[in-house]
Protein backbone atom coordinates (compact mmCIF):
# COMPACT_ATOMS: atom_id res chain seq x y z
CA UNK A 1 0.00 0.00 0.00
CA UNK A 2 2.80 2.44 0.91
CA UNK A 3 4.57 1.69 -2.41
CA UNK A 4 1.43 2.66 -4.30
CA UNK A 5 1.13 5.90 -2.32
CA UNK A 6 4.79 6.76 -2.76
CA UNK A 7 4.51 6.05 -6.47
CA UNK A 8 1.60 8.45 -6.79
CA UNK A 9 3.48 11.11 -4.88
CA UNK A 10 6.61 10.80 -6.99
CA UNK A 11 4.61 10.78 -10.21
CA UNK A 12 2.87 13.98 -9.18
CA UNK A 13 6.18 15.55 -8.18
CA UNK A 14 4.85 16.68 -4.82
CA UNK A 15 5.33 16.53 -1.07
CA UNK A 16 9.14 16.33 -1.35
CA UNK A 17 10.59 16.27 2.17
CA UNK A 18 7.11 15.81 3.65
CA UNK A 19 6.79 12.47 1.88
CA UNK A 20 8.07 10.20 4.69
CA UNK A 21 5.71 11.73 7.25
CA UNK A 22 2.81 11.46 4.83
CA UNK A 23 3.54 7.83 4.08
CA UNK A 24 3.87 6.90 7.74
CA UNK A 25 0.70 8.70 8.82
CA UNK A 26 -1.34 7.27 5.95
CA UNK A 27 -0.17 3.68 6.34
CA UNK A 28 -2.93 2.66 8.74
CA UNK A 29 -5.90 3.85 6.70
CA UNK A 30 -7.02 4.59 3.17
CA UNK A 31 -6.01 7.95 1.74
CA UNK A 32 -7.77 10.42 -0.53
CA UNK A 33 -4.43 11.50 -1.97
CA UNK A 34 -5.54 10.86 -5.54
CA UNK A 35 -8.57 13.10 -5.04
CA UNK A 36 -6.42 16.02 -3.83
CA UNK A 37 -3.52 15.72 -6.28
CA UNK A 38 -4.75 18.78 -8.22
CA UNK A 39 -5.60 20.79 -5.11
CA UNK A 40 -2.83 23.35 -4.77
CA UNK A 41 -3.80 24.22 -1.19
CA UNK A 42 -3.03 20.64 -0.18
CA UNK A 43 0.05 20.30 -2.39
CA UNK A 44 1.68 23.53 -1.23
CA UNK A 45 0.92 23.21 2.48
CA UNK A 46 2.12 19.61 2.52
CA UNK A 47 5.60 20.89 1.61
CA UNK A 48 5.75 23.59 4.28
CA UNK A 49 7.94 22.93 7.30
CA UNK A 50 7.89 26.47 8.70
CA UNK A 51 6.17 28.15 10.43
CA UNK A 52 5.74 24.99 12.46
CA UNK A 53 2.14 25.81 13.42
CA UNK A 54 1.14 26.17 9.79
CA UNK A 55 2.86 22.87 9.02
CA UNK A 56 1.11 21.19 11.95
CA UNK A 57 -2.21 22.56 10.73
CA UNK A 58 -1.81 20.56 7.52
CA UNK A 59 -1.15 17.35 9.44
CA UNK A 60 -4.16 17.98 11.63
CA UNK A 61 -6.24 18.14 8.47
CA UNK A 62 -4.52 15.05 7.09
CA UNK A 63 -5.87 12.95 9.96
CA UNK A 64 -9.24 14.65 10.22
CA UNK A 65 -12.76 13.60 9.30
CA UNK A 66 -12.72 16.38 6.72
CA UNK A 67 -9.85 14.77 4.82
CA UNK A 68 -11.55 11.39 5.03
CA UNK A 69 -14.65 12.89 3.44
CA UNK A 70 -12.66 14.78 0.78
CA UNK A 71 -13.19 18.24 2.26
CA UNK A 72 -10.25 20.44 1.32
CA UNK A 73 -8.84 23.59 2.93
CA UNK A 74 -10.81 25.96 0.69
CA UNK A 75 -14.20 24.65 1.80
CA UNK A 76 -13.74 26.30 5.21
CA UNK A 77 -10.98 28.86 4.75
CA UNK A 78 -11.84 30.13 1.28
CA UNK A 79 -9.23 30.62 -1.41
CA UNK A 80 -8.74 29.08 -4.83
CA UNK A 81 -7.30 25.53 -4.83
CA UNK A 82 -6.71 25.69 -8.60
CA UNK A 83 -4.57 28.84 -8.47
CA UNK A 84 -0.80 28.35 -8.65
CA UNK A 85 0.06 31.89 -7.61
CA UNK A 86 0.23 32.40 -3.83
CA UNK A 87 -1.69 35.67 -3.83
CA UNK A 88 -4.43 34.33 -6.06
CA UNK A 89 -4.65 31.10 -4.08
CA UNK A 90 -5.19 33.03 -0.83
CA UNK A 91 -7.79 35.45 -2.18
CA UNK A 92 -10.72 35.43 0.23
CA UNK A 93 -8.69 33.86 3.06
CA UNK A 94 -8.70 35.95 6.24
CA UNK A 95 -7.53 35.46 9.80
CA UNK A 96 -10.32 33.84 11.81
CA UNK A 97 -10.48 36.93 14.05
CA UNK A 98 -11.54 39.05 11.07
CA UNK A 99 -15.26 39.58 10.54
CA UNK A 100 -14.63 38.80 6.85
CA UNK A 101 -13.35 35.31 7.62
CA UNK A 102 -15.53 32.30 6.91
CA UNK A 103 -14.33 31.02 10.29
CA UNK A 104 -15.26 34.07 12.34
CA UNK A 105 -17.81 33.16 15.06
CA UNK A 106 -20.48 35.23 13.32
CA UNK A 107 -19.94 33.37 10.03
CA UNK A 108 -18.92 29.88 11.00
CA UNK A 109 -22.45 28.53 11.23
CA UNK A 110 -23.02 29.51 7.59
CA UNK A 111 -19.73 27.88 6.60
CA UNK A 112 -20.47 24.64 8.46
CA UNK A 113 -24.06 24.55 7.19
CA UNK A 114 -22.84 24.01 3.62
CA UNK A 115 -22.27 20.37 4.64
CA UNK A 116 -23.89 20.00 8.08
CA UNK A 117 -27.30 21.46 7.35
CA UNK A 118 -29.40 19.63 9.93
CA UNK A 119 -26.98 20.14 12.81
CA UNK A 120 -26.58 23.85 12.12
CA UNK A 121 -30.31 24.36 11.63
CA UNK A 122 -30.78 22.87 15.09
CA UNK A 123 -28.00 24.98 16.60
CA UNK A 124 -29.35 28.31 15.31
CA UNK A 125 -32.56 27.74 17.30
CA UNK A 126 -30.58 27.74 20.57
CA UNK A 127 -29.90 30.48 23.09
CA UNK A 128 -26.20 29.82 22.53
CA UNK A 129 -26.49 30.93 18.92
CA UNK A 130 -28.19 34.17 19.94
CA UNK A 131 -25.19 34.89 22.16
CA UNK A 132 -22.86 34.09 19.26
CA UNK A 133 -24.63 36.76 17.20
CA UNK A 134 -24.01 39.23 20.02
CA UNK A 135 -20.32 38.27 20.08
CA UNK A 136 -20.87 37.21 23.69
CA UNK A 137 -18.24 34.46 23.74
CA UNK A 138 -20.83 31.69 23.52
CA UNK A 139 -19.87 28.29 22.06
CA UNK A 140 -20.09 27.77 18.31
CA UNK A 141 -19.53 24.73 16.09
CA UNK A 142 -15.79 24.57 16.67
CA UNK A 143 -16.12 24.71 20.45
CA UNK A 144 -17.15 21.04 20.50
CA UNK A 145 -15.95 19.84 17.11
CA UNK A 146 -12.76 21.88 16.81
CA UNK A 147 -11.79 23.44 13.53
CA UNK A 148 -11.50 20.32 11.35
CA UNK A 149 -13.59 17.81 13.29
CA UNK A 150 -10.31 16.10 14.20
CA UNK A 151 -11.38 16.06 17.84
CA UNK A 152 -14.99 15.82 18.95
CA UNK A 153 -16.13 15.82 22.57
CA UNK A 154 -17.49 12.29 23.10
CA UNK A 155 -16.22 11.51 26.62
CA UNK A 156 -18.55 12.62 29.47
CA UNK A 157 -15.80 14.11 31.71
CA UNK A 158 -14.57 16.19 28.77
CA UNK A 159 -18.13 17.39 28.18
CA UNK A 160 -18.48 18.38 31.82
CA UNK A 161 -15.19 20.28 31.70
CA UNK A 162 -16.16 22.08 28.49
CA UNK A 163 -19.60 23.15 29.72
CA UNK A 164 -18.14 24.24 33.05
CA UNK A 165 -16.01 26.86 31.33
CA UNK A 166 -19.13 29.04 31.41
CA UNK A 167 -21.58 27.14 33.65
CA UNK A 168 -19.72 27.59 36.93
CA UNK A 169 -19.60 29.88 39.93
CA UNK A 170 -18.60 33.35 38.73
CA UNK A 171 -18.82 32.10 35.13
CA UNK A 172 -20.76 33.80 32.36
CA UNK A 173 -23.61 31.30 32.82
CA UNK A 174 -23.52 30.85 36.57
CA UNK A 175 -27.32 30.53 36.81
CA UNK A 176 -27.22 27.07 35.20
CA UNK A 177 -24.70 25.17 37.27
CA UNK A 178 -26.34 21.81 36.58
CA UNK A 179 -25.67 22.03 32.84
CA UNK A 180 -22.17 20.44 32.88
CA UNK A 181 -23.44 17.35 34.71
CA UNK A 182 -26.47 17.05 32.45
CA UNK A 183 -24.33 17.55 29.36
CA UNK A 184 -21.96 14.79 30.42
CA UNK A 185 -24.88 12.48 31.17
CA UNK A 186 -26.37 13.07 27.72
CA UNK A 187 -23.11 12.19 26.00
CA UNK A 188 -22.97 9.02 28.09
CA UNK A 189 -26.59 8.29 27.13
CA UNK A 190 -25.73 8.64 23.44
CA UNK A 191 -22.79 6.28 23.84
CA UNK A 192 -24.74 3.48 25.49
CA UNK A 193 -27.65 3.83 23.07
CA UNK A 194 -25.30 3.66 20.07
CA UNK A 195 -23.57 0.60 21.48
CA UNK A 196 -26.68 -1.40 22.36
CA UNK A 197 -28.15 -0.69 18.92
CA UNK A 198 -24.93 -1.92 17.30
CA UNK A 199 -24.99 -4.97 19.58
CA UNK A 200 -28.55 -5.74 18.55
CA UNK A 201 -27.73 -5.44 14.85
CA UNK A 202 -24.85 -7.85 15.40
CA UNK A 203 -27.23 -10.38 16.94
CA UNK A 204 -29.64 -9.94 14.06
CA UNK A 205 -26.86 -10.65 11.57
CA UNK A 206 -26.02 -13.78 13.52
CA UNK A 207 -29.67 -14.77 13.41
CA UNK A 208 -29.79 -14.29 9.65
CA UNK A 209 -26.99 -16.81 9.32
CA UNK A 210 -29.39 -19.27 10.93
CA UNK A 211 -32.14 -18.12 8.57
CA UNK A 212 -34.27 -16.70 11.35
CA UNK A 213 -36.97 -14.21 10.43
CA UNK A 214 -35.94 -11.05 12.29
CA UNK A 215 -37.40 -8.45 9.96
CA UNK A 216 -39.61 -6.94 12.67
CA UNK A 217 -36.68 -6.51 15.07
CA UNK A 218 -34.51 -5.05 12.34
CA UNK A 219 -37.21 -2.57 11.33
CA UNK A 220 -37.68 -1.47 14.94
CA UNK A 221 -33.94 -0.95 15.39
CA UNK A 222 -33.82 1.29 12.33
CA UNK A 223 -36.59 3.39 13.85
CA UNK A 224 -34.60 3.62 17.08
CA UNK A 225 -31.56 4.77 15.11
CA UNK A 226 -33.72 7.58 13.75
CA UNK A 227 -34.85 8.52 17.25
CA UNK A 228 -31.25 8.60 18.44
CA UNK A 229 -30.17 10.79 15.52
CA UNK A 230 -33.06 13.14 16.31
CA UNK A 231 -31.90 13.21 19.95
CA UNK A 232 -28.46 14.33 18.81
CA UNK A 233 -30.01 17.14 16.79
CA UNK A 234 -31.90 18.20 19.90
CA UNK A 235 -28.54 18.25 21.66
CA UNK A 236 -27.21 20.60 18.97
CA UNK A 237 -30.14 22.85 19.83
CA UNK A 238 -29.12 22.53 23.51
CA UNK A 239 -32.51 21.06 24.37
CA UNK A 240 -30.89 18.90 27.01
CA UNK A 241 -34.05 17.60 28.64
CA UNK A 242 -35.68 16.31 25.45
CA UNK A 243 -32.36 15.06 24.10
CA UNK A 244 -31.84 12.89 27.17
CA UNK A 245 -35.40 11.54 27.05
CA UNK A 246 -35.03 10.45 23.42
CA UNK A 247 -31.60 8.90 23.99
CA UNK A 248 -32.96 6.89 26.91
CA UNK A 249 -35.96 5.82 24.85
CA UNK A 250 -33.66 4.47 22.15
CA UNK A 251 -31.48 2.71 24.71
CA UNK A 252 -34.31 1.07 26.65
CA UNK A 253 -36.15 -0.13 23.54
CA UNK A 254 -32.96 -1.42 21.91
CA UNK A 255 -32.03 -3.19 25.15
CA UNK A 256 -35.34 -5.05 25.11
CA UNK A 257 -34.69 -6.16 21.54
CA UNK A 258 -31.15 -7.21 22.43
CA UNK A 259 -32.35 -9.20 25.42
CA UNK A 260 -35.06 -10.86 23.36
CA UNK A 261 -32.55 -11.89 20.71
CA UNK A 262 -30.15 -13.18 23.34
CA UNK A 263 -33.00 -15.18 24.83
CA UNK A 264 -33.35 -16.93 21.50
CA UNK A 265 -29.80 -18.20 21.74
CA UNK A 266 -28.10 -15.52 19.68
Amino acid sequence: MNRIKVGILVAAGIFMTALPAWAVQQSTRSSNLKFFRTNNCVLCHSRLTEPVRVSAHFYQWLNSNHEKHRVGCEKCHGGDPMAKDKVAAHKGVFNHASAESRLHPSNINTTCRECHEQAVDAFVTSDHFQKVLKDDGAPNCTTCHQHMANSVVYWPPDTVKLCAECHRENGSASKSLDVPRKGGDIVAAFTRADEVIDWSFYLINEGKKRRLNLRAEESELKKLQGILEAAKLKYHAFDIERSREMADQAFNSASRIKNSLAGRGL
